[in-house]
This record gives C-alpha cells, structure tokens and sequence, in this order.
C-alpha cells in the first residue's frame, strides 16, 4: 500500500510538472520551471517560432545569480552560413558569434560575460544546430 501511494506521488509530481525536459544536471526547482515554460511559450507566440532552446547555467560562489537562463533560437540560413564560415578558423569566436545572434531574450550574461559563456552556453550550442533527427536512405 505504501509503494502504491509513493508511484502515485511521483506520477502526480511528474505531471504537475512543465513539459520541459532537462538534458544536463542542473537543479531547478519546479517554480522556476513554470516560469521558464511560461517565458519559452511567450516567446515563441511572439517570435512565431517552432521551437525554443532555454540555456540554463548554474552560477558559482560568487556569481550574482544562482541560475542564468537564456532562451535561443534556430539560426536563419544566413547566419548558419556566417558560423559555417568561422567555425574552421576559430571555434570560440564563430560559436560566440552564433550564440549572439540567436539569443532572444533571459540573462544576457550568457553571451557577453566570457566565463559563462565559454563554460556554460558554447557546450550546448550544438543542440540548435543538430535540433533536427535526418537519415537518408540509399536504393
């Protein structure tokens, strides 16, 4: 009886929860990810996007936050092309570049502050690239 009402605890938190889902170990706590959907969702009314890709970082002993959270979006074909052009000569830069010009709204820290961005936002900028699942099949 107690394993049922623990299942049905969890299956209540579960769906109380905001359909977003969390690929790295960041802790955050369920008001601020009513907030994140609801901003997300906001934006992509606004922007008339498909998609939304939050950027959550962790901020460290003496950070001003303790999480900066940037909402992205898919790069237009012309800056795809600008990052595709930068990319062999410099990563980081080319990858900074990128990451300015698909921020949309959130803690702006993410893109300009070097640290943040060079150890929180640049590692999952590959996700707005490689967003899309392709296969081609050869007869």
């Amino acid at each position: 009886m107690a394993k049922e009402k623990k299942n049905a605890e969890a299956v209540a938190e579960f769906q109380a929860a905001p359909a977003i889902e969390l690929v790295g170990n960041v802790n955050v706590p369920l008001e601020i990810r009513e907030e994140i959907v609801k901003k997300a969702e906001a934006l992509k009314a606004e922007h008339k996007l498909r998609k939304i890709f939050i950027v959550i970082v962790e901020g460290e002993e003496g950070d001003e936050k303790p999480l900066y959270i940037g909402y992205l979006r898919r790069p237009s074909l012309m800056h795809f092309s600008q990052y595709m052009n930068f990319v062999q000569k410099d990563v980081v830069q080319a990858n900074k570049m990128l990451a300015t010009n698909v921020f949309l709204a959130g803690d702006r820290e993410l893109v300009d502050d070097d640290e943040l961005f060079l150890y929180g936002t640049m590692g999952q900028l590959s996700q707005i690239i490689d967003s899309r699942n392709a296969d081609m099949v050869k007869k």
